[in-house]
């Protein structure tokens, strides 16, 4: 395994991941049940965005409540997304990388604490296949820059930062709305490649 930075890893070894899928989503069954894989939405390219969107900078005026329930996650995403192409354009993009834990126990640990994310879904133990590129981070820097609170700009810079470098939330201080806030760590795999399902099983 060739390891480019101490939360990047580049290799073609085989490695075991866990992920948690969704059994209602027609495209998951067709993947898992017939395909028996998935496979990442490919690399961006060195120093290329793989951002959708991008705000309006003539905008002015009042922001909605149904407009910031609408943008909110994607604000966080669009953060992210900068701040990796400028400082670390050699990393999975979070917005067409898979989404791996690294052991069962990490999984639960995720599931307890987003069960609005993860609902229904079913826990499958994954096999790496082929040549990959993946890297780990804390995801509790995304629930932080998720928080119902506004962040300026030296905070989102700070929080993004953190995050692409594999810095824990519990090794830094941070405050919301005035009070300490923090969390024990769960690592998230930002994986590039295909990965293949042990058991293509799903309920009918």
């Amino acid at each position: 395994m060739k390891t480019t930075a101490p939360n990047l890893q580049v290799a073609d070894v085989p490695q075991d991941f866990w992920v948690w899928v969704n059994p209602a989503n027609w495209l998951v069954r067709h993947q898992i049940s017939l395909v028996g894989c998935f496979t990442s939405a490919g690399n961006v390219g060195r120093g290329k965005s793989n951002l959708q969107f991008l705000p309006n900078p003539e905008f002015t005026g009042d922001v909605s409540p149904f407009s910031i329930g609408v943008t909110h996650h994607y604000t966080a995403e669009y953060h992210f997304e900068v701040n990796r192409d400028y400082y670390f354009p050699d990393y999975p993009s979070r917005l067409n990388a898979i989404y791996l834990l690294r052991s069962e126990a990490e999984a639960e640990e995720y599931r307890e604490r987003h069960m609005g994310h993860v609902g229904n879904r079913l826990l499958k133990r994954v096999c790496s296949v082929g040549p990959y590129a993946y890297s780990t981070h804390d995801s509790s820097w995304v629930d932080f820059l998720r928080l119902n609170h506004s962040c300026d700009d030296e905070t989102i810079h700070q929080v993004t930062q953190a995050y692409w470098r594999g810095v824990n939330v519990e090794e830094c201080e941070l405050k919301s709305f005035g009070k300490p806030w923090t969390q024990s760590p769960i690592i998230e795999v930002l994986y590039l490649g295909r990965i293949d399902f042990y058991d293509r099983s799903l309920p009918a």
